[in-house]
C-alpha cells in the first residue's frame, strides 16, 4: 500500500555533491520535508528520496553553500499522469479489457467434468444444461445444492454430484452408483449343476446332498449336489445348496487377423478450415464441411482465450486439419501378429476361469486363405459349481 502511495504522489532521487552535503538533510529536517534513503554515494557526495512535490524547494538550495544538487531519476506523480496522456487510447483499451474480463469471469465459457466412467461427457453436459448449467449462462445464480438435486434425480446413474465455480470454470466432480449385490435368498431351495464340463478333482460339499464324486466327468448343466436331503428318519426336507466343486477344464480358443493390412504410404493433400468461437456463436470461414476423401486423418483442435486457471474469454477458435493419403496393401509382421495373438488368447481365457489356475498351455500357429490363425488349448483348474432353482 505504501509503495502505490508513493507512485501516486511521485518520488525523486537526488544527489547533493559538496563540502558538507549533510546541510541538505538538515534544511530538509527543519522545512518538515520528507525524505528516506540517505546514503553516501561517493566521497563528499550523498543521495538521498522525496517526494516530487518538495523537489523544487530542495532544489533551491543548489549553488548555495558550495553545494551542487542533481536530480537522478523520477517516478510517478506527474511523469504518470504525463505519461497516461500520452498513451491515452492504450489506457482506455486496457481499462476497458479489464471491464471485459472482469464482466466475462461472471459468465461460464469452461466446463470440465471429473470422475465419470460409465456415462460420457455428452450424457452429464446434456443433464446439466436441462438444469441450467450450461455455456454463457451467469454462474452467480447458480445453486449447487439445487444442481446437485436435480441430476442426480434426473439420471439415477449418479449417486452424488459436486458443482465448483472459479471465475469462468466450472469443475464438476462426479460420482457413479455401484450397482447393487445380488441378494440370494439362503432359504429358497436350489441345486448345485456344473457351470462347465470337466473332470471333478474334488468337492466341499457345505449343505445339501452329493450327486456326484471326485473323478467323474460331468457335462454343463449336470447336477452336482441336490438340494433334497434324507434324514435318518426317513423324512425329506429341501435346503438352498452349497459347495464348491473344483474340476479340471479344457479350453479351445482361437483368433484370426488376415496377413496383409492397408498402411498409409505418403500423404496426397492436406485442407485446413478455420472457425471463429464467440460466445455459443460459430463463425466458419470455410464453405463446405463435408468429408471429401475417402482415406483421410482429422485432427480437431479447439481453443478458448484464458489467464490461466483464473478466468476464459467467450472468445476463441477451432482448426480441423483433414490430411489426405494413399494407402497399399502390405504384408504384415507375423512375428508380431502372433506374439500379440497369444497375448490376447491369454488374456480371454484368464478372463473365463475367473480365479481359476492354468495348468497347462499351447498354442498352435496355421495361414490358410489369406488369415493368420492363433489357437490356444489349455487344461484349468476352477471352481465349476453354479446354483440353479431347484426342480
Amino acid at each position: 500500500m505504501r509503495k502505490l502511495y508513493d507512485l501516486a504522489r511521485g518520488t525523486v532521487r537526488l544527489k547533493v555533491s559538496g563540502a558538507q552535503p549533510e546541510r541538505i538533510l538538515n534544511f530538509c529536517a527543519e522545512k518538515g520535508i520528507e525524505f528516506w534513503d540517505a546514503s553516501p554515494c561517493e566521497d563528499f557526495s550523498v543521495s538521498f528520496s522525496a517526494f516530487s512535490s518538495d523537489c523544487a524547494a530542495i532544489m533551491s538550495q543548489s549553488g548555495k553553500n558550495g553545494l551542487e544538487i542533481e536530480l537522478l531519476s523520477e517516478k510517478g506523480g506527474r511523469k504518470l499522469a504525463s505519461s497516461v496522456k500520452r498513451r491515452a487510447v492504450f489506457v482506455v483499451l486496457a481499462v476497458v479489457s479489464v471491464m471485459l474480463a472482469s464482466v466475462s469471469s461472471l459468465f461460464l465459457w469452461n466446463i470440465e467434468i471429473e470422475g465419470n466412467d460409465k456415462l460420457s461427457d455428452a450424457q452429464i453436459l446434456r443433464a446439466l444444461s436441462d438444469c441450467g448449467v450450461d455455456y454463457g449462462v451467469f454462474w452467480p445464480s447458480l445453486s449447487s445444492d439445487e444442481v446437485r438435486s436435480r441430476v442426480v434425480a434426473e439420471m439415477p446413474e449418479i449417486a452424488w454430484l459436486s458443482l465448483n465455480v472459479r471465475s469462468s470454470r466450472a469443475h464438476i466432480v462426479v460420482h457413479e452408483r455401484v450397482d447393487k449385490p445380488e441378494i440370494v435368498n439362503e432359504k429358497a431351495p436350489c441345486d448345485i449343476v456344473a457351470a462347465k464340463s470337466g473332470v471333478i478333482k474334488r468337492m466341499s460339499v457345505l449343505e445339501g446332498e452329493s450327486a456326484a464324486v471326485p473323478g467323474s466327468a460331468v457335462a454343463e448343466g449336470d447336477v452336482l449336489v441336490r438340494g433334497l436331503m434324507s434324514s435318518e428318519t426317513g423324512d425329506e426336507r429341501h435346503v438352498h445348496s452349497m459347495a464348491q466343486v473344483i474340476a479340471d477344464t479344457w479350453y479351445e480358443i482361437s483368433a484370426q487377423t488376415p496377413l496383409t493390412e492397408d498402411r498409409k504410404t505418403e500423404k496426397v493433400h492436406t485442407d485446413t478450415a478455420f472457425s471463429l468461437i464467440i460466445g455459443k456463436k460459430r463463425i466458419n470461414f470455410f464453405s463446405d464441411s463435408r468429408n471429401k476423401y475417402t482415406s483421410c486423418d482429422k485432427i480437431n483442435k479447439l481453443r478458448y482465450i484464458s489467464l490461466g486457471d483464473v478466468f476464459t474469454l467467450p472468445l476463441g477458435y477451432a482448426i480441423e486439419s483433414t490430411t489426405q493419403y494413399e494407402t497399399k496393401a502390405v504384408p504384415i509382421d507375423e512375428k508380431e501378429s502372433v506374439k500379440r495373438m497369444k497375448a490376447d488368447l491369454r488374456s480371454e481365457l484368464q478372463r473365463r476361469i475367473g480365479d481359476g489356475q492354468i495348468v497347462s498351455e499351447e498354442y498352435s500357429v496355421s495361414k490358410t486363405e489369406g488369415l493368420l490363425t492363433v489357437t490356444l488349448r489349455a487344461q484349468c483348474t476352477e471352481n465349476i459349481a453354479r446354483e440353479a432353482q431347484y426342480d
